[in-house]
């Protein structure tokens, strides 16, 4: 009855949406890296909240830290007063991020954050611009969907929020001509997930950090996806060793469990942004750095740094590659394989056969749009397999998984991904 209570008040078409396509699943438990029906069904997780379950479903230690924390009685929101905390996760957080960094504010959501961000760059630099890439997918509040990439989730808004610069995705010469308006900040995610996978060309960050340094802007990495371990590092930028004028992070922050945001500020820009007691609570939300959040933020963070977690990151990431290259390179329909870490994605190309087509499914409405990826992620979900397509890119199979999968669920799941890949070319 639950179910049909989100059906009616919560989101209609995608409830009828997800009836036709057959994931209408009803889970009642999860644990690590499964979900389980209330039939008793056993689904693998490839998507893991996208990039929100790092640590896997409810992962036990992060769980009775909640429960220790909700027993000792202390108060969850701390109104005109000061947070300890806040202020415990926010130095844990400034610490490993590195010595540049000063401050750290708390929002419940990665698009909260981004905001944040933008308003902390504009207020600190007193400019109003703002650079970000083609392609790109920061959030769908008002200034994050400004600098959205254009499609679906952009257009029904537009005219969006003015002077913000579009530049092509890891182009340096446009980048040097858009900062030549002198703009605020350069917001750019490491990874782009939702546009394919896409990665950054070595050394475009200490490039782009330069231009920035140049110019006077502040350069903002969005790592709500790839931050918190994601890419073997706790922090994607630390590859490269470029550290941000501020980071971003969310999704796996609150480790699956809480929603909770951060932007974590170099030092001494909080202060020139919001440095009197005039501005200081100028930009500020009511349940941002409630205790509850922090508590879930400070375990995960510490479940993350304990000795060898993000070099097992590594490792698995490599086998889960190796896997991939293995099985799948070469195949008549992949184009592409990328990974970094425990993110990655699988390009496809488009079956000719007309049966795999929108139009043949009865779904006109997605004419034109890629097809061969959805109904890849539709096999794979008999198999018992979760998966999804990129957000812009419905040709890019999304590899997600927490990052405490194993070996053994790798092996199984390219080795299924392989066999339905070959059921659609043999039929295609």
């Amino acid at each position: 009855m639950t179910v049909k209570a989100f059906a009616s008040y919560v989101n209609p078409p995608l409830a009828k949406f997800l009836a036709l396509s057959g994931r209408a699943q009803r889970f009642v438990r999860a644990q690590g890296c499964t979900v389980e029906t209330d039939e008793g069904e056993r689904y693998a997780d490839w998507i893991a909240g996208f990039g929100s379950l790092n640590l896997g479903h409810n992962p036990p230690a992060l769980l009775e830290a909640m429960k220790r924390h909700l027993d000792a009685g202390a108060p969850n929101l701390y109104v005109e007063a000061l947070n300890p905390h806040a202020g415990r996760l926010a130095e844990r957080l400034v610490h490993a991020a590195g010595d540049t960094f000063g401050t750290c504010y708390f929002a419940n959501s990665g698009a909260e954050a981004v905001e944040a961000a933008i308003k902390l760059a504009i207020a600190a630099t007193g400019r109003r611009g703002i650079v970000y890439c083609q392609g790109a997918y920061h959030g769908t509040t008002l200034g994050a969907l400004s600098m959205m990439a254009r499609g679906d989730y952009r257009r029904p808004f537009e005219p969006l929020l003015t002077q913000f610069c579009e530049v092509a995705f890891a182009d340096l010469g446009a980048l040097a001509a858009a900062l030549e308006a002198k703009p605020a900040a350069l917001v750019v995610e490491p990874i782009q997930v939702e546009s394919g996978v896409r990665m950054l060309d070595a050394g475009f960050l200490a490039a782009a950090h330069d231009l920035c340094r140049a110019h006077g802007t502040l350069l903002v990495l969005d790592e709500v996806q790839t931050g918190m371990g994601r890419t073997g590092r706790l922090f994607a930028f630390q590859h490269d060793d470029v550290a941000p004028d501020i980071l971003v992070l969310a999704k796996s922050l609150g480790g699956g469990l809480m929603p909770l945001g951060a932007m974590v500020a170099g030092k001494g820009l909080f202060e020139r942004a919001y440095g009197d007691p005039l501005r200081c609570e100028i930009h500020n939300a009511t349940f941002s750095g409630n205790a509850l959040a922090c508590c879930a933020g400070y375990e995960t963070l510490a479940a993350l740094q304990a000795p060898g977690f993000l070099a097992q990151v590594v490792e698995r990431g490599r086998q889960l590659y190796d896997l991939l290259q293995t099985r799948l390179a070469g195949h008549p329909l992949v184009a592409r394989i990328a990974v970094q870490g425990l993110i990655g994605g699988v390009t496809l190309k488009e079956s000719a056969h007309p049966w795999f087509s929108w139009a043949h499914w009865g779904v006109d409405e997605l004419c034109g749009r890629p097809a061969t990826g959805p109904l890849l992620v539709h096999r794979m979900l008999r198999r018992k397999f979760l998966m999804q397509v990129c957000g812009h890119d419905w040709s890019t199979l999304r590899i997600e998984p927490p990052l405490i999968v194993s070996e053994t669920e790798c092996r199984r799941f390219v080795a299924a991904l392989a066999e339905e890949l070959d059921w659609i070319h043999r039929h295609g």
